[in-house]
């Protein structure tokens, strides 16, 4: 099942976000969307959800515009988890994460408890969310998202608020979800780890399509540049490149 924006042009407030937006991602890989703050990265992954109304062009899920498909239809076949992970009420952990299975109108124990077990918060299944932490909030988020087995992961910085370790453990569970068969999109700001997960590279600059395709020819020296305004160090560290800022550039 593909994904794609065509033409997709977004405003906010009268401000231009995105404009003229076409890509289309690819089942079964990592996408990673890289941009500086206001890119645009956010807002595409709403409107790939149907969360943000479009100025123009439309998002496709299998050829059907996102926006017009039914609601349950659209939140079974793409799982999002945005960044600010509010949790409005004070549920236990197993009774947020089952929220993930709504859509599809059962509470698939197997489901539930894969997720739990992938994103390390079997321990965690019986207290209440408000008694977490930030890191531990973001892993149960996840879990939720993982429970509902979408088709299409859409993750807006998941790395924000965790340890070292859980970023490793999120990273391998979002390449795991990939392998099974389903697309997956997210946003991050760390651009050595963009390097380890990614299949794609999706960077934005000013709510435009800077570069888009497989992270060896995107993640280039140039394009991070032209994308952030710095000059970066690309350092092989035995498999996996390593990016540095360097300094800003003057231009």
């Amino acid at each position: 099942m593909g994904l794609s924006v065509e033409s997709l042009s977004v405003r906010l407030d009268g401000r231009s976000v995105l404009e003229d937006v076409s890509v289309a991602f690819a089942p079964g890989r990592v996408t990673v969307v890289l941009g500086a703050n206001g890119a645009g990265k956010s807002t595409l992954l709403r409107a790939l959800t149907a969360l943000t109304p479009v100025f123009g062009g439309q998002a496709l899920l299998d050829g059907q515009a996102v926006m017009t498909m039914p609601a349950r239809e659209r939140a079974r076949a793409i799982g999002y988890l945005p960044q600010d992970g509010v949790v409005h009420w004070n549920l236990k952990v197993r009774d947020l994460v089952a929220l993930g299975r709504l859509a599809h109108g059962d509470m698939r124990e197997a489901a539930m408890a894969a997720a739990l077990e992938a994103t390390d918060t079997v321990a965690l299944a019986d207290r209440p969310v408000r008694t977490l932490s930030g890191g531990e909030r973001a892993r149960v988020l996840l879990a939720r998202v993982l429970a509902g087995e979408p088709r299409w992961l859409l993750a807006d910085e998941p790395l924000a608020s965790l340890d070292p370790l859980h970023q490793l453990e999120t990273l391998s569970q979002l390449r795991a979800a990939a392998q099974r068969g389903p697309g997956v999109i997210t946003v991050l700001h760390d651009l050595t780890q963009a390097a380890r997960v990614a299949d794609d590279v999706l960077i934005l600059k000013q709510g435009q399509v800077l570069a888009f395709g497989p992270a060896e020819t995107v993640l280039t020296e140039a394009n991070l540049a032209a994308a952030y305004g710095v000059e970066v160090a690309i350092v092989s560290t035995g498999g996996c490149p390593a990016i540095v800022p360097v300094s800003r550039l003057n231009i």
